[in-house]
């Protein structure tokens, strides 16, 4: 009876191990089956993160043109006028992104220009060369101060250390280089001809000085600025790649591709639209704009080319509906 039990004893611990072993042990198809559905949670889950991504970058690039109406409407108090286009397009001028700079906390940067030297001068690395964030859309890149100065359509003399930026201002209806000033007196026998022009203009352009009292359409009816489309390389000027862009310095008022855009066209036409006159950006079917009474708002790219011109020019007198 003893030697019963001593060998029931010996073989209870080999069965309770064998047991263990086979409760706690993985095929290798079972491990293949978890690593599957892994992959599968994680491909579903990745499109909802990404999507997660582009909206914050969007209320990023939201919030970057609400800062940048704030200092417009800001710019008009003190001076009467909304910021001027560009005074010269050589490269001693200065764009409108330049003029706003003392008021988005950048005051410094902006007394530090030296008017004397040319923009690309090291003289004017500060003024010229260092990024400020408003400037850029999220969704297209951080501030960077990587772009080449213009050298009066030339290959540039100074390159990829100057500030850029994702935003133009809105010139209205003609071209990039359109240039009109406003007569101060509505009365003057020029009031016809600046009737006419103001048809057409946009509130910042090249010589534009502006007033709210001139933009008839109504400030929350007029744009001030937009994103910008940035198209492809021209590969047949590779000296020359970020002004066939329109991506050179965005603080320099040399470059009317860079500071300004037009809606005579429409809106870009895609990533690979050629335009570099153009608005749009990296976002899937908007592109955002703020109005010069600071409100922001998304445009389908898909909108209505009339529609937009209307939105564009500060006194055409025609009516905008309320959906865009």
């Amino acid at each position: 009876m003893n030697y019963c039990s001593h060998v029931s004893i010996q073989r209870r611990p080999s069965q309770s191990r064998t047991r263990f072993s086979q409760s706690t042990g993985f095929t290798l198809v079972e491990l293949l089956v978890v690593i599957a559905i892994i992959g599968i949670l994680i491909g579903l889950m990745l499109p909802a993160v990404q999507a997660a991504r582009e909206s914050a970058r969007r209320n990023g690039c939201v919030n970057n043109l609400k800062q940048l109406g704030l200092a417009t409407h800001n710019y008009h108090d003190l001076s009467r006028r909304f910021p001027m286009g560009r005074e010269r397009s050589d490269q001693f001028g200065v764009s409108w992104a330049f003029r706003l700079l003392p008021f988005i906390e950048q005051d410094d940067q902006y007394r530090s220009h030296n008017r004397i030297e040319r923009v690309d001068d090291v003289a004017n690395a500060v003024a010229m060369r260092t990024p400020v964030e408003p400037f850029f859309c999220p969704s297209r890149r951080s501030p960077v101060a990587d772009r080449d100065f213009d050298n009066d359509d030339g290959p540039p003399v100074v390159v990829g250390v100057s500030a850029g930026g994702d935003y133009a201002a809105n010139v209205g209806r003609g071209s990039l280089t359109f240039g009109l000033r406003h007569t101060a007196d509505e009365n003057s026998s020029a009031a016809k001809v600046d009737s006419d022009f103001r048809a057409i203009a946009g509130p910042i352009h090249t010589y534009s000085r502006c007033s709210a009292r001139q933009v008839q359409d109504g400030l929350s009816k007029t744009i001030a600025i937009g994103e910008k489309h940035i198209p492809p390389v021209d590969s047949s000027k590779p000296s020359q790649a970020d002004y066939t862009q329109g991506d050179t310095a965005i603080f320099a008022g040399d470059c009317p591709f860079t500071i300004f855009a037009t809606v005579r066209n429409g809106m870009a036409d895609g990533e690979n639209d050629p335009s570099r006159e153009k608005f749009g950006s990296e976002h899937d079917t908007v592109s955002h704009f703020v109005f010069l009474d600071g409100h922001v708002v998304p445009v389908q790219h898909s909108i209505n080319e009339a529609t937009l011109g209307r939105l564009a020019a500060i006194s055409d007198g025609e009516v905008i509906g309320e959906d865009l």
